[in-house]
This record gives structure tokens, C-alpha cells and sequence, in this order.
């Protein structure tokens, strides 16, 4: 799946992924918040380990940087 949030979110705090992407469908077709709330998510979240031997994709690499540049702004304010 796309960014891994829903799965992280399930392994956090116990509740099946599959309950966390059908949250975000709703949320998607009943506002339009799911997008915006899932891409949110998807930069704040740490990254999971790498797997031995597997290479991030692009799109991981730069959520990876993403992420770091926004806890090091907010450390910095903090």
C-alpha cells in the first residue's frame, strides 16, 4: 500500500489496517479530508525500518526527507 500509514496506524494502536483504510475512504468521500489527512500522516510518521537488502523508492526517499526537515524545524522551535 501507498506510504504504509494505515498499517502503522493498525500495528500502533491494535485495530486491523483494513478498519483504518475503510476510515479514510469515508473520510475521503464523505468531506474529501481523507486525502489531505492521509498525506499529512504519511510526511509526520516516522518511516518503518528497511527491510534487509531492499532499496526505498524515490517517493520514499523524499516523505524520508520530508520528515526530517520538518522535525528538525519544529525541534528547533521547541
Amino acid at each position: 500500500m501507498l506510504g504504509g500509514v494505515c498499517g502503522g496506524l493498525g500495528e500502533h494502536t491494535g485495530i486491523d489496517a483494513v478498519l483504518w483504510r475503510v476510515g479514510f475512504l469515508v473520510l475521503t468521500f464523505t468531506g474529501g479530508a481523507g486525502i489531505p489527512l492521509y498525506l499529512l500522516l504519511w510526511v509526520l510518521l516516522p518511516p518503518a525500518p528497511p527491510s534487509p537488502g531492499s532499496e526505498p523508492s524515490a517517493l520514499e526517499g523524499l516523505v524520508a526527507r520530508l520528515h526530517d526537515s520538518l522535525r528538525g524545524a519544529l525541534s528547533r522551535r521547541g
